[in-house]
This record gives C-alpha cells, structure tokens and sequence, in this order.
C-alpha cells in the first residue's frame, strides 16, 4: 500500500465493521474518517484520497463533489464507493448494488417476478430499488414514512412477496425494534434487512419464526467492500473471499451462549472457553448482582422471582446487545420468552446438559429443596427452543469448551474438483466451488468454521489428515471419493489422530458396481453418510456441531 487515504467516510462511525473487512483483503491502511457535513467538501479536495467508502448520510451529498459519476451509480442515485484516478479526477461509483444482489443470492431470494416492497427512502432504498428493477421485479413499492406508501397504509401491500429494510430501525444500539410487523404481509416469501448489527434484528427473528428465507446485511457489507477493493486498486479479487471473510467475521462476532440447568456447568465451561478463545466472558447473575447492589439469594427476598425475571431480562437485553463474547445465563432465563431475542440477536446458543444426580444446589434458590426431576420436565422444552445445539457436559470441563469452538476440515479426494463435469447422471451439475458454497452457508448458518481440501493424491490427504492433529482441528469430513475403496493409508490416519470423522459419497457406493462396496475408512468414522447428494455434506457438518435436525 502507499501513502494515500483509504477508509470510510461517514458521520458517525463507531460501530462499523469495515475496518476488519478491508484489512482482511489486505488493505492495512483503511480506517474510519468521521466528518461533520461543513468539512465534507473540503476532505474531498484532499490530493492524497486513493479511495473511499461512504455511508451515511453522505451517498447522495458526495456527488456533486465528485469529477465523475459512474453512469450505473448515476442511475442508481447513490454513491458509496469513490476513487480518486491517476488523472487526479475523483470518480464516484455504486458498488452497494453489488452487494445487494449477492446478499440476495446467497439467500435464495430472487426477484425475478416478485412485488418487492422497500421500507425508506435514503441511499440505501435507491440501491436496493435499481437492484430490484435490474433484476426484473414485477412491482418496485417505496415505503417512507410521509409518502403516498406509508406507515399507514401498509395493507394496501399485503400481497407483497420480497420484503426489504432499507431504514436504520433495529439497528445497533436500537436493538428490538422492527419497522413492520410481518403478519402484514403474508404472501411474503423472502426478507433482507441491510442492517449486519444485529445480525438478527426484530424484523428478521420474525421471518425465520414463519420459515422464511431471510439475511441481514453483512453479506453485502462484505462484497460491496471486495468490489470496492477491486476499483481502488484496479484488480480482480476472487469470489471466494466474499465467503472466506464472511465466515472469518460471523466466527469473530458471534457471541457463545450458554444456557442449562442450575449446576449444568455454564460458568466453569465458560471459563474455560474464555481461555481457549480469549473471549470475554459476561456473567448475566453477576450483572444482576452489581446492579441491584445485593445478591441473588437476597433478590429473590425482596422482590420475589418475578422481579429477579425482570432484572434478569434488563440484563440479557443489555448484555446480547455486544458481539463476540461469551454469555453465561442462569438456569431459568428460559422461562422468560423475550430472553430468546435478545440472546440469539448476536448469539449462537448452546445447552449443556448433565446428569440430573450430579447438579449441585448450594447457593441456587430455586433448586435447593427442589424436585430437580419436575423441574427438569418443565424447563426441557424451554430449553429446546432456546438452544441451537445441546452439548453433553458430562466429560471435562476443557473438552466441553472444544466442542463449542468447532473448526471443521472437509476432505475431498480424487476428481472431486471435476463435479459438474464427471458423470453428471451420478453426480449432478453442480460444481466444487458449488459444494464449498453450500458448506459454507450451513457453516455460517451454524457459526462453524470451516476450511476445505482437495487432492488426487493419497499423501496429501494423509498430510491434510495428519496436519489437522497440530491444528486442533475439531472435526473431519472427508469424502475418500476411489480411495475409500484402495487405501490402508487414510484409515490409519484417520485412526492416528483420532478426530472424530464422518464418511461422505454422493452417491452410494453399496448400490453401485461390487468394488466399491468395500471402504477401509468406515471402521474408524463416526458415521457415514452416503446418497444423499451434496446435502450429505450438510447432514455431516450438523452430526458434527451437534446440531438439532
């Protein structure tokens, strides 16, 4: 990099995540510039700009400050990316739009067709309209709040099918908050909200209570920033970075919540996650402690359970507002719906469970003298709908936390890299690049970290294998593809490092010709899953997180 200004340019900034995203493409120069509307003009005077993003509230204000306007951004009504030329001429370009339609994608949301109504009317409202009429909607609606299509007057829109949150309303810090209600639109067949803090907002919680595919605003945060990369440095950047930096920031922001019986274990094995990531770890009762100046025990005195709820619901409203932590909540959190939203807004959540006989209860006033076994009946439903996996907590304190820190390999053998081409009628269209995709976006779905390997050859893999021991590698997948069939070598490595492992085929072997019914790796996998097309991928990564089906 040289010596000229790259960063974002916006008024308030303080919680943005393009720092990190620009860094990750390599540019270590890119920081923040926070300008009050008077030093807009000025700032962009300056010789020594290479390039900039801008947000708001400035997408539209720069445009007149610059030499030139892509046609495209021009169309659009918006600028968010700037670049200043060799010429010295400042050019101004619209690269949200990229990022929209591939946050859309990525989702499976099409268009094509589609009424899409769009909540607000800024900068981002512009893009998301030009990306929805470049991609053939059959009706564009604009919802402000003084328009024709208002707040008001919702219902006259029922029948719309693509919802779009243009607005900064459930954005950090006004997390729980949503712009609609979703029962006002129950056609409704695909929701993006531009937001990425939370990466759950109100609005989008609501769509996947209904089944609906959603995303929020991250996705297209990071692939307007890789196309911006590429015009200020005039380079070609793969797309596999859009997902590489994508799982890299979900891995970074998510928090770990853990919830579980009084006595499950969350405090010691959140200790210990603490350890292994290096992450904060936030004690929701301590919270309630220090605010009420007192101890538990002595709440529930004075104010009974019900004002301890209330407290404890204050808490997780404020403490499931941060990203990347570890949250520790109390046994009962989950008695509290609400608490739901505020600690899956940013959160990954996790239920320990432990032997009902080994809880303690000393110090717990719900559970000392309590039926454990009633209220375990009570409380296991909760629980259920509350967690995204159950973790057994019945081991080590330090084996418990590594389950929760999952890095997956995923092992491809020979001629995988030519799905889509080989044998088709067998393995279908898709493509390797496709299959990483599909891994990826269940990764991120599960907050996995994930990172792939492909050889023809038997000693890579037996080097990747072997590799994974000294890099903590937590789980494998591997798909042998003719190794399976031949190789003494992987099932020793597999049995060498002892990584729980799971068998992956496309197809299924035992129902194909009589030589590949036989597989030397079976005997040390943990499961096997075969015929089930790429979504086997997908079933394995889930066996492996300890996913719910």
């Amino acid at each position: 990099m040289d010596e000229r200004i790259y960063g974002l340019l916006g008024r308030k900034l303080g919680h943005s995540w393009s720092v990190p995203i620009h860094a990750a493409l390599g540019n270590g120069t890119y920081r923040l510039l926070e300008l009050e509307p008077d030093g807009l003009a000025p700032f962009l005077r300056r010789k020594d700009i290479g390039g900039l993003n801008v947000t708001i509230p400035y997408k539209r204000d720069v445009m007149p400050l610059c030499d030139e306007i892509d046609p495209a951004a021009e169309a659009i009504g918006s600028v968010n990316t700037i670049v200043r030329r060799a010429d010295g001429k400042l050019v101004g370009y619209n690269t949200d739009i990229d990022g929209f339609l591939y946050m859309a994608r990525r989702a499976g949301i099409s268009l094509s067709g589609k009424k899409v109504v769009i909540l607000g009317s800024g900068g981002a409202s512009l893009t998301a309209q030009a990306a929805a009429r470049q991609e053939g909607a059959a009706e564009v609606v604009v919802v402000s709040r003084s328009g024709p299509d208002n707040y008001d007057n919702l219902s006259r829109h029922a029948d719309a099918e693509i919802l779009v949150n243009a607005t900064p309303v459930g954005m950090y810090p006004g997390n729980g908050q949503s712009p609609v209600d979703l029962s006002v639109f129950p056609a409704c067949q695909g929701v993006l909200d531009v937001i990425y803090n939370p990466r759950r907002t109100a609005l989008l919680l609501q769509g996947s209570e209904r089944g609906i595919p959603c995303s929020d605003g991250l996705p297209m945060l990071v692939a307007q920033a890789v196309a911006a990369e590429e015009r200020f440095f005039d380079k070609a950047i793969p797309a596999s970075e859009n997902e590489r930096i994508l799982a890299q920031l979900r891995r970074e922001m998510t928090n770990l919540v853990l919830i579980g019986m009084p006595g499950s274990g969350k405090t010691t094995v959140g200790e210990a996650l603490s350890r292994l990531t290096g992450r904060e770890a936030i004690d929701l009762d301590q919270m309630i402690e220090t605010t009420a100046g007192c101890s538990i025990p002595e709440i529930f005195r004075r104010e009974g359970e019900s004002g301890f709820r209330a407290r404890e619901r204050a808490a997780a409203e404020e403490a499931g507002k941060r990203t990347g932590v570890i949250l520790l909540t109390g046994g009962g959190i989950v008695k509290t719906a609400e608490n739901y939203a505020a600690l899956h807004q940013n959160g990954r959540i996790y239920q320990l469970v432990r032997d009902l006989s080994l809880l303690p209860t000393e110090g717990r006033p719900l559970s000392q003298g309590a039926d454990l076994q009633a209220m375990w009946r009570e409380r296991a439903p909760l629980y259920q709908r509350f967690r995204d996996a159950e973790i057994d907590n019945s081991g080590t304190v330090e084996d418990t936390a590594a389950a929760i820190w999952m890095h997956i390999l995923v092992l491809n053998g020979p001629n995988m890299n030519m799905l889509g081409i080989r044998q088709p009628e067998i393995y279908g269209h898709e493509t390797y690049e496709d299959l990483k995709a599909l891994i990826q976006a269940e990764a991120d779905r599960l907050d996995a970290s994930v990172s792939f390997f492909q050889s023809n050859h038997e000693g890579a893999l037996v080097d990747a294998i072997q590799q994974a021991y000294f890099d903590h590698v937590d789980g494998i997948i591997i798909n042998p593809a003719a190794y399976t069939h031949t190789s003494v070598a992987l099932l020793d490595a597999v049995k060498a490092v002892g990584i729980p492992t799971v068998e992956v085929h496309v197809s299924d072997p035992d129902s194909r010709e009589e030589f590949r019914h036989v597989s030397y790796i079976r005997t040390a996998c943990a499961a096997t899953i075969r015929g089930h097309g790429l979504q086997g991928y997908v079933e394995a990564l889930r066996f492996l997180c300890g996913a719910d089906a």
